[in-house]
């Protein structure tokens, strides 16, 4: 039972179980042990997952259990300790307990095989060493195990844990296939309305986002947000919120912006919450600061942190230093922060994390460009725009501004003139793809209105006002009735109502009608 309902992601029920079991039973077995300690720790309970491990260590230490079996329930202990290591952030045991779960538990055990190939990519992911390279060998192998164990779980989440891999090393249309597979998995196998599906629909949320596709990757982002609320992994919500704050940055609501941090400070301050989801949250701080004026917060926040541009550079705290960056920046002090980029491309380019270089480029092209120094900054832009187009990259340009479309025009001019267009490693087909996305700007924001309403949505408010029936409007519109019903769904959470009436009412008041 206990493998079934890890695989149909139902564990707070089994955790229910275990607390009415008696003790003496639990403390009697080795495996109730391991199992109660998983529950705990997927609950939150680091401490009282670690007790019920240790307890199943002495239990295997002095019971004549064969070899085999002994060395199968130790692989599974360390699995879970892998696990609670990523919790903490420690890189060096996640590694050493992966690899012991890895040695120990059989090959026929893939359920446990694909969760300890799970936690070697967090060990060499983004939770821990940040080598991308190593991190998506080892989620597509934990995918690979899962998919023969039959673990429908553990596949999606590992190709959940792959997307943000693929999307730091700036493979965003492999991600979205990616994204789209394990929905389609999780579609078919009953996990439509979990947090895991949840996370999908926000990963895939802000693939659109950097395609400038704002309403519907926003869209998508909120159902996730509304599906994780739902569970019980704050991780998962928090890493949702965290692509929500960064959408609405792009689409320039820096009131919604600022409502989801103070949702994500809450978050940190209810849950243990690991560093390196934390360090996001407080470089988001800091940017919110810094958009409302705040420089003596982000000034005060850094010296508390000990951040300074001679730092030993990690990836558990890259989100930090580069929020140094922008600090150094509002201070005028331009030299520092340059110091500090190139030391952080060098640092993101060794393990592969080419959206972080793109970030920093677009950075220093910045400040070169502030200093007149225009060749150099060009020279970034274009190193920049060779690394992004692959990804289809829109909105991180887009969101540094005017004076990046400067530059983007000047380097139209000097490719009219420049006929070898081979050496550049971007098209001028991309560049002005970019260039229409700035002229274009975001859509105008409805005042009081925090997720705009889409094209189509605005189609079906129109034909409820005109009075028709949903199937009226599907047959018109030549889409189903479901699909009515969704839009119809989206369009009151939108405006805030409970019916048709009110809708209209309220679409009125906007302007929408």
């Amino acid at each position: 039972i206990a493998e079934i309902e890890w695989d149909h992601a139902r564990e707070s029920r089994l955790l229910g179980w275990f607390k009415k079991l008696p003790d003496e039973k639990v403390d009697a077995s080795p495996k109730l042990c391991i199992y109660y300690a998983r529950e705990l720790y997927k609950s939150g309970y680091l401490n009282d997952a670690e007790k019920r491990l240790q307890a199943a260590d002495q239990m295997l230490e002095s019971a004549s259990t064969s070899d085999p079996v002994k060395k199968g329930l130790q692989g599974r202990i360390a699995v879970i300790r892998a696990y609670i290591s990523s919790q903490t952030g420690d890189v060096s045991r996640i590694i050493h307990f992966s690899n012991q779960a890895l040695k120990s538990l059989p090959q026929g055990d893939l359920m446990w095989r694909s969760v300890a190939a799970t936690t070697l990519g967090f060990a060499y992911g983004w939770r821990g060493a940040g080598d991308l390279i190593k991190a998506q060998q080892a989620f597509s192998e934990a995918m690979k195990i899962s998919n023969a164990a039959g673990n429908i779980f553990y596949n999606i989440f590992a190709g959940i844990c792959l997307v943000a891999v693929m999307q730091l090393r700036c493979q965003f249309k492999e991600a979205k296939d990616i994204c789209q597979q394990s929905l389609s998995l999780a579609n078919e196998n009953g996990l439509s309305e979990t947090e895991i599906a949840g996370s999908l629909y926000a990963s895939l949320g802000m693939t659109f986002c950097e395609w400038n596709d704002l309403n519907e990757g926003i869209r998508l982002i909120n159902k996730g947000i509304e599906l994780n609320k739902q569970g019980r992994d704050p991780l998962m919500l928090a890493s949702c919120r965290i692509n929500l704050f960064r959408a609405l940055i792009y689409r320039m609501d820096l009131v919604g912006a600022f409502s989801v941090i103070e949702k994500l400070n809450e978050s940190t301050r209810e849950f243990r919450l690991p560093p390196w989801i934390t360090n996001v949250i407080a470089a988001n701080n800091v940017y919110s600061w810094l958009a409302n004026g705040n420089l003596n917060a982000a000034t005060q926040w850094a010296k508390e942190k000990g951040l300074s541009v001679d730092n030993k550079l990690t990836n558990l705290r890259e989100p930090e230093h580069i929020a140094l960056v922008f600090i150094l920046i509002a201070q005028g002090q331009l030299d520092d922060a340059d110091r500090l980029l190139q030391r952080l491309i060098e640092n993101a380019k060794a393990g592969d994390r080419v959206y972080v270089v793109i970030e920093m480029r677009l950075m220093r092209a910045l400040i070169f460009k502030a200093q007149k120094n225009t060749s150099a900054a060009l020279g970034e832009l274009k190193k920049a725009l060779s690394l992004a187009e692959s990804g289809g990259l829109i909105m991180i340009f887009v969101s540094k501004g005017k004076p990046v479309a400067e530059l983007l025009e000047e380097i139209i001019a000097l490719k009219k003139s420049d006929h070898d267009l081979s050496k550049a490693g971007f098209s001028l087909s991309y560049v002005k793809k970019l260039l229409s996305a700035f002229k274009a700007g975001t859509p105008p924001k409805i005042e009081g209105l925090m997720d705009p309403i889409s094209e189509r949505e605005l189609e079906v408010l129109h034909l409820i006002a005109a009075g028709l029936s949903n199937r009226e409007i599907a047959e018109k519109l030549f889409i189903s009735l479901n699909t009515v019903k969704t839009h119809t769904k989206n369009i009151n959470s939108k405006l805030n109502v409970n019916s048709r009436t009110q809708a209209i009412a309220r679409a009125k008041e906007l302007g929408l009608l």
